[in-house]
């Protein structure tokens, strides 16, 4: 066994996706069935299920693939062309009775600097530098 992998400690708390409540839940880790396995319980529904050690993927020879562009990249490149494009004019502060219109330049107090992508409603999705974001505006 890798020395990098090792198993969570019997009743530490590990994330992950319960099939029985659909969605990412904190599990229990109840006892160590083998070097690479334990048994877990969803905290929610006590469903229990066993928990493997991800196991490293060997390079297979033959067929090279070109690497692809990770979502973070995507985002990054995406942000800069935004903020290049449309942050150069007036940059409003952010606030939930302001209503924001598209390719907006806003100044969140926490979130920073973001470019509004979308508008629907009383909801606005915002570019920021690490994320997207839907925010709130023109709340009375």
């Amino acid at each position: 066994m890798n020395e990098t992998q090792k198993l969570p400690a019997v009743a530490q708390r590990i994330c992950l996706d319960c099939k029985k409540c659909g969605c990412e839940r904190y599990f229990t880790v109840v006892a160590h069935t083998t070097e690479k396995s334990a048994k877990v319980e969803c905290e929610v529904c006590k469903s229990k299920k066993t928990y493997k050690l991800p196991s490293a993927k060997k390079k297979t020879g033959g067929k090279t693939s070109t690497p692809r562009r990770s979502s973070v990249d995507k985002h990054a490149q995406k942000w800069t062309e935004l903020r290049d494009q449309f942050a150069t004019g007036e940059v409003k502060p952010y606030s939930m009775a302001q209503d924001f219109a598209l390719n907006a330049a806003i100044q969140h107090p926490k979130f920073g600097l973001g470019i509004v992508t979308q508008v629907f409603g009383h909801m606005i999705q915002v570019t920021f530098e690490d994320v997207d974001r839907s925010l709130v505006h023109r709340r009375t």
